[in-house]
């Protein structure tokens, strides 16, 4: 898989979008009572990152909704989906989006600009 540097600028984009929404859902502890309508948001997103499709349907299958919860659980669910390489620290960084708020505003932002762009084959 091609680093980010190596792609074009609206997928360079598109990926940091997809980064940044994912570290809000995973380690945001403002979350918790939005994070299950905020992942229903995503599901027509097609991830241009494979890793980043695994770290959503990790998020989809969870059970905990506090991020301390989802720290300990989400390795283990992609494990069990068969992916068990994922940087989960990746993951878990602070994310600039930590409130509903913000997330949805990134969230509109990569719809948009992966409208932009043709579909993944």
């Amino acid at each position: 898989m091609p680093h980010d540097v190596d792609r074009p600028p609206k997928v360079r984009k598109i990926l940091g979008l997809e980064r940044e929404i994912l570290r809000a859902l995973c380690a945001s502890p403002h979350l918790t009572a939005e994070r299950g309508g905020l992942l229903r948001a995503l599901v027509s997103h097609d991830w241009r990152d494979p890793e980043h499709r695994v770290v959503y349907e990790a998020l989809l299958r969870a059970r905990a909704r506090g991020s301390e919860g989802l720290r300990s659980e989400l390795p283990a669910t992609a494990t069990r989906m068969g992916f068990p390489d994922v940087d989960w620290a990746e993951y878990f960084k602070p994310s600039e989006a930590s409130r509903a708020a913000e997330l949805k505003s990134c969230i509109r932002a990569l719809a948009v600009a992966s409208a932009q762009l043709p579909s993944q084959p």
